[in-house]
């Protein structure tokens, strides 16, 4: 499925809206669904996003924050202890990572200028998230980047020789994110830390549907039926001063 520069920016502009949206009132809502939901629906706000944008998709909405933090399957992240900071202050790692990763491809000179202007949009919007999750962490934040993924990223970046190269390795990292995010919403207990979580979720499903788009995939391959837990990082892969 090919897409239009001016569909491009319509979808960039719409994630942009909707993250705003969402990190504004990332501590004033918070919803419940029912446990069996939650991935069904998780997997529909990329349908929902898609129908808002006029590109088609299912309409199966999820809010900012509509995630249930008390039903959720009962997952357990690693073997040992890690505190509720010390997760918030994992996915701040993780999102500058990202950060750093949007900049590398940025930088790289393969993509085109439209492209450049969303990477640039994206960017924002993972350092944004590393700022919310900094907040929770508290005394735990580290402010830096989890170099194990920045290692892991890197090489692949480097060997990297065009644009859809490039936007699929964002791709992954979106995807990875996201399932990161789903696979620790089973452990946390701390609101604040729940929350930011299951708002930013959302967003970087969001961002793997115009990374999709962009790419030209079809349907199926940026919008699953599940958001699932499959890819996701975890502390004792990346750990955050590794």
């Amino acid at each position: 499925m090919e897409i239009t520069t001016r569909e491009l920016r319509q979808l960039a502009a719409d994630v942009d809206d909707q993250h705003h949206d969402a990190m504004a009132t990332i501590h004033d809502q918070l919803a419940e669904v029912h446990r069996g939901e939650t991935s069904r629906l998780l997997a529909g706000s990329r349908r929902h996003f898609l129908r808002n944008a006029g590109l088609g998709g299912l309409a199966l909405s999820v809010g900012s924050s509509l995630l249930p933090m008390s039903r959720l399957m009962p997952m357990a992240w690693a073997e040992g202890s890690i505190t509720e900071g010390e997760l918030a202050a994992f996915a701040q790692s993780v999102e500058l990572a990202a950060v750093g990763a949007y900049e590398a491809a940025i930088d790289s000179g393969l993509l085109s200028g439209d492209v450049v202007d969303v990477a640039e949009i994206f960017r924002g919007h993972h350092q944004d998230h590393a700022d919310a999750f900094g907040g929770v962490a508290g005394e735990d934040a580290t402010d830096q980047a989890n170099q194990a993924l920045l290692d892991a990223v890197g090489p692949q970046l480097q060997d990297a020789t065009d644009q859809d190269a490039v936007l699929t390795l964002a791709q992954d990292l979106e995807n990875g994110a996201a399932a990161t995010y789903f696979y620790s919403l089973g452990v946390l207990q701390d609101r604040d830390t729940a929350l930011a979580a299951a708002t930013i979720l959302p967003v970087e499903g969001q961002h793997a549907v115009v990374l999709g788009q962009a790419l030209g995939q079809e349907l199926d391959e940026y919008v699953p039926t599940f958001q699932g837990s499959d890819g996701a990082w975890t502390p004792a892969e990346y750990p955050v001063n590794g």
